[in-house]
């Protein structure tokens, strides 16, 4: 099978196990999500025929080939999906987390393999958080657009030391729906009882939250400060006096 090169995304759901306890119909809700995200890819025009959503019990698996020099477009694209669905499942009450790579891989049916594959799959169950983070792979090779929806960030991760890199800013992009700080603790609340190992997941997002808000409203401030080029004033016309 021909070796691929894209960018490919992994999302899982925390809390899947014994989701049944506290929800009453949790496969309703990923289908719904999955929905959000095909009917994203639906709209673009670049990446429409290219893209692929995939979904594995409560893994989401979103793949794009692209060649070398479209990295960065591609995992923009990427990032933009994510920032529509990040807050639908925390609205759904099924939060994701999850990470991007950017490599080789291959792909038949829900069947996965590959450099890209292995990266995007390690990298994902490592965030402690509610939120995506761009893997080594992805991150060397993505240069930011203006306006980019991704921001640069440490992700939280569970076992591995924090590192820079760029994170999805689900929070604050023109992109994603608006954020309301006391909605989403209610929704936290909800999906209780808050034991110390979710409790760090929701700490970690919310603090992510205040400094995804902080960056915006400071570039809106600095954008706001830039003096406006002065207006041309008319050429006065000259009137010439009779001799």
């Amino acid at each position: 099978m021909k070796q691929l090169l894209g960018a490919i995304t992994f999302l899982d759901v925390l809390g899947w196990k014994g989701i049944y306890n506290r929800h009453d119909d949790p496969i309703k809700d990923l289908k719904e999500l999955i929905d959000i995200v095909e009917n994203e890819v639906h709209n673009t025009t670049k990446w429409k025929t290219r893209t692929k959503v995939k979904s594995i019990s409560d893994t989401i698996v979103i793949l794009c080939e692209s060649g070398p020099q479209e990295a960065s477009d591609a995992i923009e694209h990427h990032g933009l999906l994510c920032a529509k669905l990040i807050p639908e499942s925390v609205f759904r009450k099924i939060p994701v987390r999850g990470a991007t790579a950017f490599g080789q891989f291959q792909n038949k049916a829900n069947i996965f393999v590959g450099k890209a594959v292995d990266e995007a799959a390690a990298w994902h169950e490592e965030g402690d958080w509610i939120g995506v983070h761009l893997t080594p792979s992805a991150d060397y090779v993505f240069t930011p657009p203006e306006s980019s929806v991704w921001i640069p960030h440490e992700p939280p991760l569970k076992s591995r030391p924090s590192w820079q890199t760029h994170c999805v800013n689900w929070i604050s992009h023109a992109s994603a729906p608006a954020f309301d700080e006391n909605s989403t603790k209610a929704t936290f609340r909800e999906l209780g009882p808050i034991l110390p190992e979710l409790l760090s997941k929701f700490s970690n997002t919310l603090k992510f939250a205040a400094k995804a808000s902080a960056s915006t409203s400071a570039a809106i401030k600095t954008a706001k400060t830039v003096p406006l080029p002065k207006a041309l004033t008319p050429a006065t016309k000259k009137h010439h006096q009779p001799h």
